[in-house]
């Protein structure tokens, strides 16, 4: 029998190591960029402001690509191709729907959030949401849905973290885990989102190149797309189908359509992408954000599609041993079938990448930790550098927590990189996009909303994880019988279908009770 503490299968895989010096050589380098700008971040902090939103000094190609990396990043890379290589098409709903997600949430909130951000001294999501609404209730349910979508969603950075570090490093899977989120705490603490968004927009542009010349080996080590789609429908026609082969073709078409929903409308509810828009310098740079991040995700998503499609044709046609894990496919892609410069460019961005979204995860937890739930409990701290101080103490939290996510958990990238972003997409569209853009919005339905979205993504999907954990599976199956949907069917998009109805609908019943805060009404009429 296992040690209770024994990682679960996630940890451990059988990724194989570059062994390569010049492998090793961009990715010791690029920690050493990475350390060089937090520590260049650290310089320039003086302030909570300056630490959480850069003291607006983002411009229009910074931000733009800051806005796609940190939605890409491991997620991207590692939970990607996971999910193709495991049910071909149906993860295309999400690489295909994203970039539509940017440019709605750039017509949505872009001008609003920046306008919050001059007409009040936000700094945070919970800090305009208390403007909209002037309820510290909205503020502190904010606050505690933001720790709990980041716990999640940086569970997925670290998961994704622990097999760069291997395929690089050569260290055990678990060493990567814990080694690399001690380093990306120690960054974070140092450079806050200064540091962060520099990094992003590095990564970001060594990504976008990687990425073509990933496509283009992948291609050429499939055989083409024709021989590659031809591999696959010999062993399943569900894998190339419109909707994939996730659950068969019926429940396929109603998880491609749910992710369709979760990550077009479910962006514009991401706090870390959209506090970016309090970042920027003024409001002229913001027109070009949207497409330039639009374009740049759907580049580095070829990642994804082509690596996961290639890697699951040719096991299926037997040129290759299945010998990895679907979690490794990427990495192992990367490794054995392209370059090494090739290589080591992607691995050593993907590095970054991790680094820098997840230190804009930590960020937006840790300021709900040490600014929104003091303030919404009516202790806020008022020293500004001590304010500073324990949100990087916070920092510590979170990451711990995420790490022991990590550590326990058995579930793909790919699916807690879903949970993540349905945690935050139900908790913030509605009370983020209808409030900013509705009149008719109340306090009593952004409460209810909040409350709701959170109680059926805890209730169905962070709390059946925990009990399978902790060996209560019968209790977890218990609870998933209530769940009226095929179990493959993300609960982010029930959970956020639920929200709104009830915002809207808890917003009409209480119009009587309706205020929106006089120098807000010019924002909400632009």
């Amino acid at each position: 029998m296992s040690s209770p503490l024994a990682p679960l299968p996630l940890q451990e895989g059988g990724i194989p190591v570059a062994d390569d010096p010049v492998i090793l050589g961009f990715g010791a380098a690029y920690l050493f960029i990475v350390v060089l700008i937090g520590v260049w971040g650290w310089m320039q902090t003086e302030s909570t402001s300056d630490f959480l939103i850069t003291g607006k000094s983002v411009g229009t190609w910074v931000l733009a690509m800051t806005a796609f990396s940190v939605i890409q990043s491991g997620f991207g890379f590692v939970g990607g191709p996971e999910l193709v290589y495991a049910y071909g098409t149906t993860a295309l709903w999400i690489f295909f729907t994203a970039p539509i997600g940017f440019l709605l949430t750039w017509i949505v909130l872009a001008k609003r959030m920046r306008l919050l951000a001059d007409v009040r001294n936000v700094l945070t999501l919970a800090d305009g949401m208390y403007v909209r609404y002037e309820s510290d209730t909205v503020r502190g349910l904010t606050g505690l849905a933001v720790i709990v979508g980041v716990i999640a969603y940086l569970a997925t950075n670290l998961a994704a973290l622990q097999f760069v570090m291997r395929a690089i490093f050569g260290v055990p899977v678990i060493w990567g885990l814990l080694g690399g989120a001690l380093i990306l705490l120690l960054y974070s603490m140092l450079g806050g989102m200064i540091a962060g968004v520099w990094t992003d927009f590095l990564q970001a542009l060594t990504m976008i190149t990687g990425a073509v010349f990933v496509f283009a080996y992948a291609l050429s080590f499939g055989g083409g797309m024709e021989n590659i789609s031809r591999n696959l429908a010999s062993a399943d026609p569900n894998l190339i189908s419109p909707f994939g082969a996730m659950g068969g073709a019926t429940t396929a078409v109603l998880v491609g359509v749910a992710w369709w929903i979760l990550f077009s409308v479910g962006s514009a509810g991401q706090p870390h992408l959209i506090t970016k828009f309090y970042m920027s310098r003024d409001m002229n740079i913001l027109k070009w954000g949207a497409p330039i991040a639009a374009i740049s995700y759907a580049i580095s998503s070829l990642i994804a599609f082509s690596a996961g499609l290639s890697m699951r044709a040719m096991v299926e046609a037997g040129e290759i041993g299945e010998t990895f894990s679907a979690s490794e496919v990427g990495p192992v892609f990367v490794l054995e079938q392209t370059p090494s410069v090739v290589a080591g460019l992607i691995l050593a961005a993907l590095l970054a990448a991790i680094m820098s979204t997840s230190d804009s995860f930590l960020n937006i937890g840790a300021a709900a930790a040490s600014r929104d739930i003091p303030r919404a409990l009516g202790r806020p701290i008022e020293d500004d550098k001590t304010e500073l101080r324990v949100t990087q103490v916070a920092l510590a939290g979170l990451t711990i927590l995420s790490t022991g996510v990590v550590y326990f958990s058995d579930t793909l990238v790919g699916i807690l990189g879903t949970i993540g972003w349905g945690f935050f997409a139900a908790a913030f569209v509605p009370i983020a996009v209808f409030g900013l853009n509705w009149k008719g919005a109340t306090k009593e339905g952004a409460i209810v909303a909040v409350l709701g979205g959170l109680a059926v993504n805890i209730v169905f999907s962070a709390l059946p994880m925990a009990l399978e954990v902790a060996g209560l599976q019968g209790i977890a199956d218990a609870i998933m019988t209530f769940y009226v949907f095929p179990d493959v069917f993300p609960v982010g998009t029930v959970a956020l279908l639920v929200a709104i109805v009830l915002f809207v609908g808890f917003s009409l019943l209480t119009q009587s009770r309706r205020t929106v805060p006089s120098d807000l009404h010019a924002l909400l009429e632009r």
